[in-house]
């Protein structure tokens, strides 16, 4: 179909974002030799302050505001736009929510290596582009127009209200479809101006040994009722959905059968997991679903394949993306479908660099923009997530009973009180009797290291790194003191203080753990998994050897209870569930009963049944207490009544900044005199915390000072603060760290 084209006229200036922290963008002027080649979504070189930087056209004029000298546009990087308008509009919403440089919410979005010229290749479509409408004016200006229209030209009004109700760029077809007209008043909208027609690559269409999946697999009516909405969401084209299943409920299948009804509408999909190692079988599902439909995108490729990904996944060759956060913002043509595994884990939150991001907001804001369902997963949802489903902000979808494996588990909670050892007795009992079994157990402990801190038994000092003031972990390999912030260590034998060698080690972690075990159990095949034993890549075959038997107990982190699913492993333990409970967190409740149950979940998925034991020093916590019964609505009526008296989320929107300085008074004074501009602005319920010392309070030799906003309107309070830090700007050496919904008070 062609339907008009849209022309940049004359344009001689380029509005450019750099990835400075600066919140503005600049005008150059664009060369004679670039003009009518440059567009908005294309990098470009450009002077800045002294150096040369890799900037974002964001915008064309055809003249600028500026009244000094223009400096020239330089080298154009892409031979044609990495992003399209829907992705600048994500990009701004991002840069304003979370007070963000716009130049650095584009350099995350788009990987470095991607269409540089010297490939000399532009991204291939195979000759089949598809024409798409968008709004050429703005909201108001087309609300305007469409009352004007209703009475003169009844069919242009009623595609001009379909788009405004569509709130996306939906292909012309569809959009003519919808309506039911012919082309005629499409294109007589473009020649009036309100609508513009762009072009994007059409997504191949589905091979036919991809249109049936590979194996009939019998849906229970939960499942099937939580797929046929995600399906009536496709065929509308718009719908979020959160599916609250059970572990072993069945999730997975939703997600391939969802995905593959999207494929088969030749739409595109992204599947978000929170970390794809440890997710391997998963990923291993959607590749035996789709094969090289299936394109992987996280940080474990280089910025070669990286860019490969995203060259193969514009060209439409890879039609379904499966990745960590940052695949949210892959550009796959025709998006139909978001998912979101294992919505509730933090590590959808990006800490640092800026932009500090939550993927589950991004994926929800792009939905939106592009006409896409967004389906959240969980057996343990966020709060929040949670209490919009309560609240009608997202459609529920429930699956109550198990699709796989025998009963639910048996749980027993084993207080800890009067107990020194970290394997406890009845816990090493229920170990034998599954090593002479032949049977498999999953050990957990959220504790890194050999013991979480040393005391010096004659100065009464505990070790503290001299950069970061926090205890040092003493780690069995290697005999070092490791700061567990800045990386770095120390000798151990004698106080860094006095010298002395009377020193005790305190807590237990991971290796202390393991050598536990090792001595108890000298024949098992005992593995750790945590970040010291394990390297970047190794988590597949670690877990490949776990899922053939070759290993009889495998311990580790937190990073062991993502939707693992091994049929032998018949008992699972939890060391010490209270190692995010004892932290001075807000959501430490939360993080617990997650922890806790994921791991419960990990049991009992094969016909020979399953176990789980809990250890604890707080038996009657109800985070503890109903995590083991698997109660998640009764967990979260307890928890929304604490979140609700303290105003903490749902009920409101958490802003943390972070004044950070080498000079501790100057970090100080930074903090004072933000509170005092913010205690006087223009903002209705805004609630100021602070300033107080950061936990931790040094971290890499900077001195940290904190204030945390309560309000209901972030996007208000983000505005209020990008004029404030303009107005108010802090000395050259303090740094400033917003974080917009943090995932914790603590660091």
């Amino acid at each position: 179909m062609e339907i008009g084209k849209e022309g940049h006229g004359e344009a001689r200036v380029a509005e450019v974002a750099v990835p400075r922290d600066v919140d503005r963008t600049f005008d150059y002027l664009i060369p004679e030799e670039l003009r009518g080649r440059v567009e908005p979504g294309m990098r470009a070189e450009v002077p800045f302050r002294g150096e040369t930087l890799t900037g974002f056209v964001v915008a064309l004029k055809g003249q600028s505001d500026y009244r000094g000298r223009l400096l020239p546009l330089g080298k154009l990087l892409d031979p044609e736009p990495v992003l399209d308008e829907v992705g600048l509009a994500l990009a701004r919403r991002i840069a304003a929510y979370y007070v963000a440089p716009l130049g650095r919410v584009l350099a995350a979005m788009v990987p470095s290596g991607v269409a540089r010229p010297r490939s000399r290749a532009r991204p291939r479509t195979g000759g089949r582009t598809r024409a798409h409408a968008a709004l050429a004016v703005p909201l108001n200006a087309a609300l305007r127009a469409l009352e004007e229209l209703r009475a003169s030209a009844p069919q242009q009004a009623a595609l001009l209200q379909e788009l405004l109700a569509s709130g996306e760029t939906p292909p012309a077809s569809e959009l003519l479809a919808r309506v039911g007209c012919s082309e005629a008043p499409l294109q007589a909208l473009v020649r009036k101006g309100l609508v513009r027609v762009v072009k994007k690559p059409a997504p191949r269409p589905l091979p036919p040994e991809f249109r049936e999946p590979r194996e009939e697999i019998a849906l229970t009516d939960e499942q099937h009722r939580a797929l046929q909405a995600v399906r009536e969401g496709l065929r509308r084209g718009r719908g979020q959905f959160l599916l609250h299943g059970v572990n072993a409920g069945g999730k997975t299948e939703v997600y391939l059968q969802g995905v593959q009804d999207a494929l088969e509408r030749g739409k595109g999909a992204i599947v978000l997991v929170p970390e794809i190692s440890l997710t391997p079988q998963l990923v291993a599902r959607f590749r035996a679903r789709f094969g090289d439909l299936v394109a992987l995108y996280h940080s474990g490729l280089t910025e070669a394949q990286r860019a490969r990904e995203w060259e193969r996944i514009t060209r439409g060759e890879a039609r379904a993306v499966v990745g960590v956060r940052s695949a949210v913002f892959v550009p796959l043509p025709d998006l139909g479908l978001i998912v979101v595994d294992e919505e509730h884990e933090p590590t959808y939150k990006q800490d640092d660099p800026a932009p500090r991001y939550d993927a589950r907001w991004v994926a929800r804001r792009r939905a939106e923009l592009e006409g896409a369902v967004l389906l959240l997963g969980s057996a343990t949802p966020s709060i929040e997530s949670y209490h919009r489903a309560r609240r009608g902000g997202l459609q529920l979808l429930e699956i109550t009973e198990r699709a796989v494996g025998g009963p639910p588990p048996r749980v027993e909670i084993l207080d800890l009180k009067g107990e020194d050892r970290l394997l406890t007795p009845a816990l090493a009992q229920r170990i034998a009797r599954r090593l002479k079994a032949g049977e498999q157990t999953l050990l957990l402990l959220n504790l890194r290291g050999f013991s979480r801190a040393v005391f010096c038994r004659r100065c009464r000092e505990t070790q503290k790194c001299p950069h970061c003031r926090v205890a040092l972990v003493y780690h069995y390999h290697g005999q070092r003191l490791r700061c567990h912030l800045c990386g770095r260590d120390f000798p151990v034998g004698r106080c860094r203080r006095c010298k002395s060698r009377d020193l005790a080690f305190l807590g237990a972690g991971t290796q202390q753990a393991e050598r536990a075990l090792r001595e108890a159990f000298p024949g098992a095949r005992v593995v750790r998994m945590d970040s010291d034993a394990v390297r970047r890549g190794q988590h597949g075959p670690l877990l490949e050897a776990f899922r053939k038997g070759e290993i009889d107990i495998l311990l580790g982190t937190q990073m062991i209870g993502l939707g693992l699913d091994f049929p032998n492993v018949t008992l699972v333990g939890v060391l010490s569930a209270d190692t995010l409970l004892d932290l001075p967190d807000f959501r430490a409740g939360e993080r617990t009963f997650q922890l806790v149950s994921q791991a419960v979940g990990r049991a009992g998925r094969g016909p020979k049944g399953g176990e789980v034991v809990i250890q604890t020093n707080h038996p009657e916590h109800y985070a503890i207490s109903l995590a083991a019964a698997q109660d998640y609505r009764t967990f979260y009526e307890e928890e929304i009544v604490f979140r609700r008296a303290l105003g903490y989320p749902p009920f409101s929107h958490l802003v943390k900044i972070t004044v950070e300085d080498v000079n501790e008074e100057r970090a100080e004074r930074g903090a004072l005199r933000l509170h005092e501009a913010l205690r006087s602005a223009p903002l209705k319920g805004l609630e100021v915390l602070g300033p107080y010392r950061a936990l931790p309070y040094r971290v890499r030799g900077l001195y940290r000072h904190q204030l945390v906003l309560k309000t209901r309107d972030a996007e208000a309070t983000a505005e209020a603060l990008r004029a404030l830090l303009r107005e108010e700007p802090l000395p050259a050496s303090a740094g400033v760290k917003i974080d917009v919904d943090p995932q914790s008070l603590v660091l």
